[in-house]
């Protein structure tokens, strides 16, 4: 009996303190984040702005862009920038001006290809277009196969600034002995006190990748083409004590960077496919590939050999000013 108090007791003290500290970060993204929807600061904006406009950015690089496609977000998109501008927030930022520059190329491919927009949304976007001023027009990005692995054999900063996300693939299968030597490259990824936590499954059945795809939000209009998928977890056994709660997303985001990279070099294209589902399309991803309980599933990676020519959404970056402070 006393024994079972002894056990009770310290399991109860663990629980406490896996509790606060979870509870800690809960707050934390309540209060900070805009999961409540209310806009309450520029960030919140600038946040949604980016999801929309690369909503936008990618239907207009898929392999077959459907005409007229995306239209509700493009009415959120215009209603979202008008608000921002009505808020006094800076106007003048990467989010709003590039949100601006993928709508004008979003009618201008449609007057392009002579298709005809709903009137409802070419008259509000003409009046939103009436009360700014309009910058160059920014198109997204195109390359053919050589181009884009012009640098992959380069020293790292000309090899860095050469991949790009890619959502076009060719149908020719990646051996093997590829994928392993890839995933060998990624091993080298640095982990937490070397603890070798990394688990990674290769999806190369139709009939799986199919299944997975159906799971994943994200890859609508080209993760079909993907000849390979890669699902990335990380086996929390290993960790020891609730200050180690986001360490294995921090190991499988390392280990997709140093994938990705390994990808590039053997002239693979590829792109991070955000595993952010409920509970129960996790479960069903567990259940498909006979996931263990004690793996934490990170992302997912989709890859393929490229065609001869691609389209790739621009995504511009801040400038480094913007995102660093230094402590001297």
């Amino acid at each position: 009996m006393n024994r079972l108090k002894a056990i009770l007791g310290k399991n109860a003290l663990v629980y406490m303190r896996v509790f606060r500290i979870y509870y800690y970060d809960l707050v934390r993204f309540y209060n900070y984040s805009n999961v409540k929807q209310l806009f309450s600061n520029e960030d919140a904006y600038k946040g949604r702005l980016t999801i929309l406009y690369h909503v936008i950015e990618k239907g207009l690089t898929m392999p077959e862009t459907r005409l007229g496609f995306g239209l509700p977000v493009i009415k959120d998109l215009i209603e979202l920038l008008q608000k921002f501008k009505k808020e006094g927030y800076d106007t003048k930022c990467l989010e709003y001006q590039h949100s601006k520059n993928v709508l004008a190329e979003y009618f201008y491919f449609h007057q392009e290809q002579a298709y005809t927009l709903p009137e409802e949304i070419t008259q509000q976007y003409q009046e939103f277009s009436n009360s700014i001023i309009q910058a160059p027009q920014v198109h997204q990005l195109r390359f053919t196969r050589e181009e884009y692995f012009k640098y992959k054999d380069h020293p790292f900063d000309l090899f860095s600034s050469s991949r790009y996300s890619c959502r076009n693939y060719s149908s020719r299968p990646i051996p093997a002995e590829i994928l392993k030597k890839c995933i060998s490259l990624a091993m080298k990824s640095p982990t937490s006190c070397n603890r070798q936590l990394n688990r990674i499954y290769v999806i190369t059945s139709p009939e799986v990748k199919e299944e997975v795809l159906k799971l994943q939000y994200g890859n609508r209009g080209f993760g079909h083409l993907a000849s390979t998928l890669f699902i990335l977890t990380a086996n929390i056994s290993y960790f020891q004590g609730p200050n180690d709660r986001n360490e294995s997303y921090i190991n499988t985001g390392m280990f997709a960077m140093s994938l990705l990279n390994a990808l590039h070099h053997h002239e693979i294209g590829a792109c991070p496919l955000n595993w952010s589902v409920d509970h129960k399309r996790d479960t069903r991803l567990r259940k498909l590939l006979h996931i263990p309980d004690n793996e934490r599933i990170g992302l997912v990676i989709s890859a393929g050999y490229l065609p001869d020519t691609l389209e790739i959404a621009s995504s511009p970056r801040l400038e480094v000013d913007q995102i660093t402070k230094f402590f001297a």
